[in-house]
């Protein structure tokens, strides 16, 4: 193939590809877009060059050429995966939710057990404050793919994002049952004690204030706390019964003190 005008011969697309690593190794961002804008002209498969065209904007901050330059590969290939991961994932660090929600469902209407297309939904829903949504497609996630910890801890933040700390609690739980890694371990734990510290301040802030209510804590605390809506981890319960209720001040005696004396 040759250049009639310059009367040389025209470089492959991996000549112009290879070219165009090396600018933009050495800092020749604009050169390196360049030569893959010729690649694309010559390639018989542009999808590739596209890509690489997005990753090389998406580095130097362009995102709306970035965005553009995947949306021309997935038009090139619409089965291609890695484009439609790297769309969502640019959407997703935009805070285009609406966009992330319409191009993970298209990407799913191709590869409908896809993992990546369900999570990055996920979050999508979660960020937009549907989590009823957000909670389904992660349903869908452990389906897939129970053994992982990780959707469990998705659970269980939606869960606690909704206010329903009991299944937060258990979803938490049910994450250090699985032997998750250090860092998930501590998170969850830390999530489940955040969780029962928050509860126990609340029982004990009732219990002075509702004599019936305390009276069923010194004689059932876990029905008591139960019948009240509350839901403590097994350690949170062992730091509800050693809590001395009938030592608990008296909530009208401290007010009528406090204003009448």
């Amino acid at each position: 193939m040759t250049d009639i005008a310059n009367n040389k011969p025209k470089k492959t697309v991996d000549e112009y590809l290879e070219l165009a690593t090396r600018l933009e190794e050495s800092g020749q961002h604009v050169k390196a877009i360049s030569q893959l804008t010729r690649a694309i002209r010559v390639a018989p498969e542009k999808a590739p060059v596209y890509k690489n065209l997005a990753e090389l904007y998406h580095n130097q901050r362009q995102t709306d050429k970035a965005i553009s330059s995947i949306k021309k590969a997935i038009k090139a290939d619409s089965h291609d995966p890695q484009a439609r991961e790297m769309l969502l994932d640019m959407l997703l660090e935009l805070g285009k939710f609406d966009e992330v929600i319409e191009g993970a469902k298209a990407f799913l209407s191709i590869s409908p057990r896809n993992l990546t297309a369900r999570d990055v939904l996920s979050v999508a829903y979660l960020q937009k404050g549907m989590f009823d949504k957000a909670l389904q497609v992660t349903n869908e996630l452990i389906n897939l793919d129970p053994t992982s910890p990780m959707n469990h801890f998705k659970k269980a933040v939606l869960f606690q994002q909704k206010g329903d700390l009991g299944s937060a609690i258990q979803e938490f739980s049910r994450v250090l049952e699985m032997q998750p890694d250090a860092e998930m371990e501590n998170e969850a734990q830390q999530a489940i004690d955040n969780l029962d510290a928050y509860q126990l301040r609340h029982i004990v802030t009732l219990a002075v204030e509702d004599y019936i209510f305390r009276a069923k804590l010194l004689h059932d605390p876990e029905a008591a706390t139960t019948e009240r809506g509350y839901f403590l981890s097994y350690s949170g319960m062992s730091a509800l019964r050693q809590i001395e209720f009938d030592d608990l001040p008296e909530y009208y005696t401290e007010w009528k003190q406090r204003y009448y004396h």
